[in-house]
């Protein structure tokens, strides 16, 4: 073997062919963000900051998440079911970056509970972690994203409604929606869509059973009145 051919074989296996580090995930991000939080309060544009180009898909996710259970309160997924609305908004028009009014992104929030909580969330995230890669890179391309926001936006809206499980299909397919912008997961942005479009429609056929059944009962009602 030559000393060219020697080189150019030591070559190979040089710097040039080292494969890049993979992207930290998610969980490790939300833990790094805990570690680094101050000890007393923090700004919401500072956690928005922190989150980085995955702040978006990490709060629909965040938000969407509690309202995948019956809510014990009545009204009580209404409070977190507005905050994925906004954000689909934004995803709808493109938005890279999360945009928050100033007057909202200088409210402090204390870092006391987002300590013991993001934890929390990190390792409920890893789990699903396993199961992301980026895949299906059509789905994630911005104009597709634009299609996904219209379709966040309408789960978002019916996971407002204070409907007794009505909104729990709806708030996993944002939960689905926002894992797939995180890792970049086609599939689990169209799993997602599926699941809360399914949701959506069987919603809305047993609102129109309902009210169809009122109706007659209220016409039938009526006739006997009339008898």
């Amino acid at each position: 073997m030559t000393m060219s051919q020697q080189s150019e074989l030591d070559g190979s296996f040089g710097p040039k062919a080292e494969r890049e580090p993979p992207p930290v995930r998610t969980s490790e991000l939300l833990r790094r963000f805990a570690r680094d939080l101050p000890a007393d309060r923090v700004t919401l544009g500072e956690i928005i900051a922190g989150l980085g180009d995955r702040g978006l898909g990490v709060l629909i996710a965040v938000f969407a998440l509690p309202n995948i259970l019956p809510s014990a309160v009545p009204f009580g997924n209404v409070p977190t079911g507005i905050p994925p609305l906004i954000f689909a908004v934004q995803l709808m028009l493109g938005v890279e970056h999360l945009i928050v009014p100033r007057f909202l992104a200088r409210r402090t929030i204390g870092t006391h509970w987002l300590k013991a909580l993001t934890p929390k969330l990190a390792s409920a995230l890893s789990w699903f972690e396993a199961l992301l890669r980026p895949r299906m890179a059509w789905v994630t391309v911005p104009r597709a994203e634009r299609l996904i926001g219209a379709v966040a936006i309408l789960l978002a809206a019916v996971s407002t409604l204070p409907i007794p499980f009505g909104h729990n299909l709806p708030a996993l397919g944002l939960v689905l929606i926002g894992l797939g912008l995180i890792e970049r997961d086609g599939l689990a942005i169209l799993f997602g869509s599926t699941i809360g479009l399914i949701g959506t429609v069987l919603l809305a056929l047993v609102i129109f059973g309902v009210a169809h059944g009122l109706h007659f009962i209220i016409h039938a009602r009526h006739l006997r009145f009339w008898r």
